[in-house]
């Protein structure tokens, strides 16, 4: 289109207007979602991938706000960069690293984010496994007494 000019703007954006919660700022849009629901008490927003809208421009209203970034796994330290960004803009930003701490190798080399750590409930199989992992006597009592996980 002639003289057509693209201005991104973050996901969820218009619910800023009323309220005055803290933001909680995550790379998708499905991530925003989930996690709203999950955590009702924040605005989250989205940037629509982890460059996204990403820029002075996007980020001018959240002026004088409290801000959280939540990058997805793999992406901390290049949010940590950007987060200068922000710096001048907000009240107050904090880059969280929850998600790398908390996370292992398998988890990091897949890229998950928050709402993909409230979606997933293990099976049975699987907690059973976590537990003889840790214990792994219960392996021996499993075995010795003929037991059976039941689904």
């Amino acid at each position: 289109l002639q003289d057509f000019h693209l201005k991104q703007c973050l996901f969820g954006e218009h619910l800023l207007k009323n309220s005055s919660s803290p933001v909680m700022l995550v790379e998708s849009e499905k991530t925003a979602v989930v996690m709203s629901h999950f955590i009702p008490d924040y605005i989250w927003l989205a940037t629509g991938g982890k460059n996204g809208c990403f820029n002075s421009e996007a980020m001018q209203v959240l002026k004088g706000r409290e801000v959280t970034l939540i990058p997805d796994l793999g992406a901390t330290e290049q949010w940590k960069e950007k987060s200068a960004l922000l710096s001048g803009i907000c009240k107050r930003v904090v880059v969280s690293n929850v998600l790398e701490c908390t996370s292992d190798e398998e988890q990091r080399s897949q890229g998950l984010d928050i709402a993909d750590f409230f979606l997933y409930s293990p099976s049975k199989r699987q907690i059973l496994h976590q537990m003889i992992q840790r214990n792994p006597a219960l392996q021996l009592l499993i075995d010795e007494l003929d037991l059976e996980l039941i689904e």
